[in-house]
């Protein structure tokens, strides 16, 4: 099965959006047993459209198109899709009532640019857009079964799973050629991985190992793609590569589920019953963020302080100010303190904190950029640790930072010793 997705949009091709789209229907399909061919990108010109429909319609079996179906002058997928179908654009009649309703239940009136958006090609299927106006379509040309989606990403996903994917498992059903196991790993980089995976291919002919770095985690995949047919033959051939692959990674790994470490400090702390307070420096609440970015994050997660000044520091955790003036902002004393006060304050039953030099300026030779202290506070443990991070970069620094003091807590809730 061949498919193709055919991304378009100025705002693609200027590199003033990235995009997220493609990726995410890339793993839609992958979960159905598919595999992306190719990837194309194309600008708001009718004709340039049209000719990149018409390439992929002889080529491809499958294609997925987002983007330009909205209701300014600058969207002309339908129309481009209609001139390389050779048919003429029509107001499609269920888009249109599809449309009016969504209008008036929040009270606003159907306007003549977005009645535009009714139009579709006349033999096309309209889609239904659970999250905005834009209806999406789909319909068959030459070989190819085109899919027609909003640009915008919530609206796509959307349509995605409850249009496209049932018409895909009727037309063509679920295939079995690929399978993916993900294990996410911390404190190695893709060199650092690939050293202690090797060997792999030779034991395990057939199968791959992926590499998805966001340092300081990354994802290993495991990957069976020989046409097996059969789920029983691949899981279990799966599990002996996965067996293989823990055995070398050891203290390394994260979820052998393919969590994120704020996803598995949440399943931690959900089935031990724990709660968690935060106070950061440094970090700036991205620490409360990527907790909260994980749904039912409210069971676990009570309080989250961004202390950046000293003042706040000693006046919200209750942080010595004796600490601050012998030791400063940035050290283990202060961590441990913050995260102390932060538990207490909040009634948790653990506490982390951070507290460190993001950068690029602020530096000191005893206190360099990359500099974090991670303090963790609970009812049989206050302690801090420094780390070193080589970066000047602020955001990666921030990020390193928040990942690091969420990993120092999924490694005293599992009892996995530290790494340096």
């Amino acid at each position: 099965m061949i498919v193709h997705i055919l991304s378009t949009g100025d705002e693609v091709l200027l590199g003033d959006i990235v995009d997220t789209n493609s990726a995410h229907l890339c793993r839609a399909v992958k979960d159905m047993g598919y595999k992306v061919q190719k990837i194309t990108a194309v600008g708001d010109d009718v004709e340039k459209i049209a000719s990149a429909i018409t390439d992929i319609s002889v080529c491809a079996d499958i294609c997925l198109v987002t983007g330009g179906l909205g209701p300014t002058s600058d969207d002309v997928t339908a129309l481009a899709c209609s001139r390389a179908a050779g048919e003429e654009c029509e107001i499609d009649q269920e888009a249109l009532t599809s449309m009016k309703a969504y209008f008036v239940k929040r009270g606003y009136e159907l306007t003549r640019e977005n009645e535009k958006q009714a139009m579709l090609p006349a033999g096309s299927k309209m889609m239904t857009n659970h999250n905005g106006t834009a209806p999406g379509f789909f319909m068959t040309l030459n070989q190819c079964l085109f899919f027609f989606m909003p640009g915008v990403p919530r609206e796509m996903k959307v349509m995605m799973e409850t249009e496209v994917k049932p018409v895909l498992s009727q037309r063509f059903g679920q295939a079995h050629g690929i399978f993916i196991e993900r294990i996410t790993v911390f404190g190695l980089g893709e060199s650092g991985a690939g050293a202690l995976l090797n060997g792999f291919h030779e034991i395990f002919p057939g199968m791959r190992l992926g590499f998805r770095v966001d340092f300081p985690v990354i994802e290993v995949k495991i990957i069976l793609s020989d046409g097996l047919q059969e789920k029983e033959a691949a899981a279990s051939k799966i599990k002996k590569a996965k067996d293989w692959v823990m055995e070398r990674l050891q203290n390394k790994v994260v979820s052998e589920k393919g969590l994120s470490i704020p996803e598995e400090v949440g399943r931690l702390l959900a089935g031990q019953r724990k709660t968690l307070a935060v106070a950061e420096s440094c970090t700036g609440g991205l620490i409360s963020s990527m907790i909260t970015d994980v749904a039912g994050s409210s069971e676990y997660f009570l309080f989250s302080g961004v202390t950046y000044s000293n003042d706040a520091k000693i006046n919200i955790l209750g942080v010595q100010k004796k600490t601050i003036i012998d030791h400063g902002a940035v050290h283990e004393e202060t961590a441990r303190e913050m995260a102390m006060g932060a538990r207490l304050k909040a009634g948790a039953d653990f506490g982390i904190s951070t507290t460190g030099i993001a950068g690029p300026g602020g530096g000191t030779l005893a206190k360099p950029v990359g500099m974090v202290c991670i303090g963790l506070a609970g009812k049989d443990v206050s302690r801090a640790k420094t780390y070193r991070f080589a970066f000047d970069d602020r955001e990666m620094n921030k990020k390193i930072f928040a990942v690091t003091a969420l990993e120092l807590l999924r490694r005293h809730l599992t009892g996995v010793p530290e790494t340096s």
